[in-house]
């Protein structure tokens, strides 16, 4: 049997210290930003890909299909969660949302 010691990991420097909730939020308020935030992230991301699957020009999939994957990499990377970036999704996502579903409904027509 190998008794090696197995090697840690983690990183020697500290993380970043983040309040929690951020300073001038109060808790509901934040974990409602972060909610809307991965909301709208994920409704983009399976918008774009339904474009994507619907369209026939190659050149447009592509730019719909590489939207799709940037919403995808967002959600992984947990940015979504800061604050500074929550909150201009939170409030530019529903126009775009919107206009990707009237997109999307010309498509089906």
């Amino acid at each position: 049997m190998n008794h090696e010691k197995k090697s840690d990991k983690r990183g020697k420097t500290p993380r970043k210290s983040h309040p929690f909730p951020p300073e001038g939020m109060d808790l509901t308020e934040y974990l409602d930003l972060k909610e809307k935030a991965k909301s709208y992230i994920e409704m983009a991301m399976y918008l774009y890909s339904n474009l994507a699957f619907k369209e026939v020009d190659s050149q447009q999939k592509e730019k719909f299909d590489n939207e799709s994957n940037r919403h995808a990499d967002l959600l992984k990377s947990m940015k979504w969660m800061e604050v500074e970036v929550a909150k201009p999704i939170v409030a530019e996502y529903p126009d775009l949302i919107r206009r990707l579903r009237e997109k999307d409904k010309r498509r089906d027509s």
